[in-house]
């Protein structure tokens, strides 16, 4: 069962963006923290989003490996992804002495809340089809 498509890929990023960055501007509101870097971060938030949604789709084609493995796997590669953007960056420029650790955790937070959102979708959704599976068997019998 597939829950992005190619035509719901932009949707999906839209949203997630929206709550990521609506997540982020309330924490900043409630600690009365001003965002010297909102520019960058902004379009580093979209650069997760796009990640992040583009991470996840690939399980349509990774269904017949076990979930664990498959989630686990799913995180392992956005965050290396993450972590060689800023190893390159720091071939070009010099990076803060907490780079990794801030990108760790800036990348973990929005990745579990997407695969929550995305995992309740996917079950929710194969819950549906063994439900109407089984309905269509029921009739079939009468």
């Amino acid at each position: 069962m597939k829950l992005i498509s190619k035509k719901n890929f932009i949707s999906i990023v839209c949203i997630f963006f929206t709550m990521i960055t609506c997540g982020k501007l309330l924490l900043e509101k409630m600690y009365d923290f001003t965002d010297k870097y909102y520019t960058d971060n902004i379009f580093t938030i979209l650069a997760f989003s796009v990640l992040i949604t583009l991470v996840l789709s690939v399980h349509y084609y990774l269904q017949k490996y076990p979930f664990l493995l498959v989630f686990i796997g799913q995180y392992v590669v956005t965050v290396g992804i993450v972590f060689l953007a800023i190893w390159i960056h720091g071939r070009i420029s010099v990076n803060a002495p907490t780079a990794y650790m801030d990108m760790f955790r800036s990348i973990t937070i929005p990745f579990f809340g997407g695969a929550i959102a995305y995992y309740i979708c996917f079950f929710y959704q194969i819950r549906k089809a063994n439900k109407m599976l089984s309905e269509l068997k029921e009739e079939m019998r009468t």
